[in-house]
């Protein structure tokens, strides 16, 4: 059997995650969660144009809150992305990431690969697979780039067919991120996503 949610979590939560800030163009489908070192602050940097590899389209749902261009802001959005996460594993639905995201991002795109698959197999999680724990912006520095720690809990779900029939369950897990916001101009977007220890 084939160990996707630890890996739907795991690897496209955490290991995407872990890949996806190292650069790395891997796409493991079964691995458990790895962990590297992140820089839990980081200097100015020259970002690229904002809008130069944004999503084409942009969630219009986006709450007020979570557009601000304020560390509150970036915060508030980091929360509806995660929501938003949740909710196409659950749904299932395709596309509901990707809006918040920048079209180089590949946790996103692992995010979505998943959703899809979901959708494909008539499967979904039982519940929300992440909760999150805590939201507090690391660096915000940089008017462009703001970089902000998430902790979040892996919860204990399955995913399950359409007779609701257990595929595969997910060990409960905590683990923290960085997320690299972008703004646009008019709305966050998520660049990059890594583990931190």
């Amino acid at each position: 059997m084939k160990k996707t949610s630890a890996a739907l979590l795991s690897l496209p939560l955490a290991a995407s995650l872990l890949l996806t800030g190292c650069g790395s163009d891997t796409k493991p489908k079964t691995a458990a969660p790895s962990a590297t070192s992140a820089p839990t602050t980081s200097a100015p940097t020259t970002s690229p144009s904002p809008t130069s590899s944004v999503s084409a389209k942009i969630d219009p749902n986006i709450p007020p809150a979570a557009r601000a261009h304020t560390p509150a802001g970036a915060e508030a959005f980091v929360k509806y992305f995660f929501q938003r996460m949740n909710v196409s594993w659950t749904s299932p639905e395709a596309g509901i990431v990707s809006p918040l995201c920048q079209a180089s991002s590949k946790a996103c795109a692992a995010y979505e690969k998943t959703a899809l698959r979901l959708v494909k197999a008539g499967h979904r999680y039982n519940g929300n697979p992440v909760t999150i724990k805590f939201i507090g912006v690391l660096d915000a520095t940089n008017p462009v780039n703001y970089d902000v720690l998430v902790t979040l809990v892996q919860e204990r779900r399955s995913e399950v067919d359409a007779d609701g029939r257990v595929i595969v369950t997910d060990d409960r897990k905590n683990f923290k991120a960085r997320v690299e916001l972008l703004y646009t101009g008019h709305a966050w977007s998520v660049a990059t996503i890594k583990i931190m220890k």
